[in-house]
C-alpha cells in the first residue's frame, strides 16, 4: 500500500493516508477544524488552496462538465 499526503481544504492540516486495494481512503473528518474535504497535497496549487479557503465550504461544489 502506498502512503498519500492528503491535506484539508479548508484548514491546510496534512495527515498520511494509505491507499487500499479499491483506491484512496477517506480522510475522514480533520482533527483541528472537524471539516471533511480532502485533496491529494501535492496536486493542489497554491492559487487553487487560496481559492478553497477563500470560498465558504457551502460554495464548494464541483461541477460536473
Amino acid at each position: 500500500m502506498a502512503v498519500l499526503r492528503i491535506e484539508c481544504l479548508r484548514c491546510g492540516e496534512l495527515r498520511p493516508v494509505e491507499t487500499g486495494p479499491g483506491g484512496r481512503r477517506d480522510g475522514g473528518e480533520c482533527p483541528r477544524c472537524l471539516y471533511v474535504g480532502w485533496a491529494v497535497s501535492a496536486e493542489l496549487s497554491e492559487t487553487l488552496r487560496r481559492i478553497l479557503r477563500d470560498r465558504p465550504p457551502e460554495r464548494r461544489r464541483l461541477r460536473v462538465a
